[in-house]
């Protein structure tokens, strides 16, 4: 065989075994905006069901949330937490000193103090102790309150004024009524009865002067995006809607495959031709997470301690941008904060099953578990994303890689009066691929490198992430070359 062909056939096997993928260049388009005044990539944090934290497991929290950077919250309640009944024809009898109130207290203090955006809430179910459900009704438990029942607003609106008048809390920009309103396992009868509620809360607040202050999102649906249609349907609604939010919980197809974008590229695009204002919306996920590894028979995440996890959330959220979503809000932030169902009656945390999804677990020494307390794998990616992409930053275009399974995400922001960028490269596949990503200008840009793989992740003794290298003066004009030698993440920012 001669040295020419020998050669033709070592190219041949070179470009088919993917090592070709050398060649890919990612262009950052900065004259093109996906989203502007992003909110950020944030967790769900909810008051704690059964107990409270101890000190020095709050002090652990707001560390680790420190490190984040955490600029994106929804916060998730049920009425019963400070109204203690509200019968037809009298005033509504309050508790807002009431312990599980406390709690709440305790988590919109953080979020003021680090200027946390937070989407609040109500699960859509005042659930009194003891009271009857009629589940063919879907009625809600509290008084004979269903969702379309203006005392059930009417009470969220006191609230809401002691929250904002009287705790002066600023940080809540958005408020969400009713969780999932279109599934059967919640208490919403239809759209219609959704609707009422909706305008219900939209006469409230202007009642009482917060209707500048929060906005009201929806339709916070699941597996029925097509209630996004329906809102946009109804003139009137639309113009009650100030941003539109959906949650996912994804198959690894849908993420592997790139499903999900064009799902909610879809929807970014609809909402922007139909609703009046609509290019002026934002669109963001209320809850996202990962259904593969879901267990069948009760409400927890069991690949949530793999590194698979932490790889499979930054493309989640990398093609959330590139769809042109303006946030995300992971599920959810800490086990401790849920309960599932109740195996016993022992009195200690172990009579519950917890639904597990957090990025730890604020209970696993009081459960005998106490290395469920450390950091999980994907805290590591998720606090990256969070810190990194901070709120106001703007996703950049970039072009698509041809890749299958390689997918880059970019972004832009003010850095004390400098413009700083932030890029994030996912390789889902097993294959090792390079990239060059180049971005237009003769500016040079000091790179910090963070690289998320199985046997390279730089880690501290607490388990937070460190970066793998600096970069110092490098023209992204020309392009910098990075290798993704198998399944993983590398992220490069200029924020130190």
């Amino acid at each position: 065989m001669s040295k020419y062909l020998l050669s033709i056939l070592y190219l041949a096997a070179w470009l088919l075994s993917g090592n070709a993928h050398g060649q890919v260049v990612i262009k950052v388009r900065p004259a093109e905006s996906l989203a502007t005044s992003y909110l950020g990539n944030g967790v769900q944090w909810d008051p704690y069901e059964t107990k409270d934290l101890s000190d020095a497991d709050w002090q652990k929290t707001y560390k680790r949330l420190d490190f984040m950077k955490l600029g994106f919250a929804r916060v998730v309640i049920n009425a019963s937490l400070y109204c203690k009944t509200a019968p037809i024809g009298e005033r509504p009898v309050y508790d807002f000193n009431s312990p599980t109130a406390r709690v709440l207290y305790k988590i919109l203090d953080y979020c003021q103090s680090r200027n946390v955006t937070v989407v609040l809430g109500e699960w859509g179910d005042p659930s009194g102790k003891g009271g009857a459900v009629d589940r063919t009704r879907k009625q809600l438990r509290f008084d004979g309150i269903q969702e379309y029942d203006a005392r059930w607003t009417f009470i969220i609106g006191d609230f809401l004024t002691h929250l904002v008048n009287q705790k002066k809390y600023t940080c809540i920009k958005y408020y969400n009524l009713g969780n999932e309103p279109n599934g059967d396992w919640m208490y919403t009868e239809s759209f219609a009865t959704w609707k009422t509620s909706i305008l219900n809360l939209d006469t409230e607040l202007k009642a009482r002067n917060l209707r500048d202050q929060i906005k009201i999102v929806g339709p916070d649906v699941a597996w029925n995006n097509e209630w996004i249609k329906q809102i946009i349907a109804d003139k009137k609604l639309a113009g009650v809607i100030d941003a539109y939010e959906v949650h996912y919980y994804a198959t690894a197809q849908e993420i592997n495959g790139a499903g999900f974008e064009k799902e909610m590229a879809y929807y970014r695009n609809y909402i922007s031709d139909n609703d009046p204002k609509g290019k002026d919306k934002i669109f963001f996920l209320g809850e996202a997470g990962m259904l593969e590894g879901k267990s069948k028979t009760i409400d927890q995440q069991k690949m949530i301690g793999t590194f698979q996890y932490g790889v499979w959330m930054v493309d989640y959220a990398v093609q959330s941008m590139q769809a042109g979503q303006s946030g995300m809000i992971a599920w959810s932030l800490d086990d401790a904060m849920h309960v599932a169902s109740r195996k016993s009656n022992n009195g200690d945390l172990n009579d519950y099953e917890w639904k597990e999804w957090g990025l730890w677990d604020s209970f696993g020494e009081e459960k005998g578990k106490p290395e469920l307390e450390k950091l999980r794998p994907w805290y590591y990616t998720w606090s990256l994303l969070s810190k990194y992409i901070p709120a106001g930053s703007k996703i950049l275009k970039t072009d698509s890689t041809g890749v299958s399974g390689l997918r880059c995400a970019a972004a832009t922001f003010n850095d004390n009066g400098k413009t700083g960028y932030t890029f994030v490269i996912v390789n889902a596949t097993e294959t090792a691929n390079q990239v060059n990503l180049q971005l237009p200008g003769d500016t040079k840009l000091t790179l910090h490198q963070f690289n998320y793989f199985e046997n390279d992740m730089v880690k501290d003794a607490g388990g937070y992430p460190l970066e793998k290298r600096t970069i110092k003066n490098t023209l992204l004009g020309k392009g910098i070359k990075i290798s993704l030698p198998s399944k993983g993440v590398v992220i490069f920012t200029t924020l130190k």
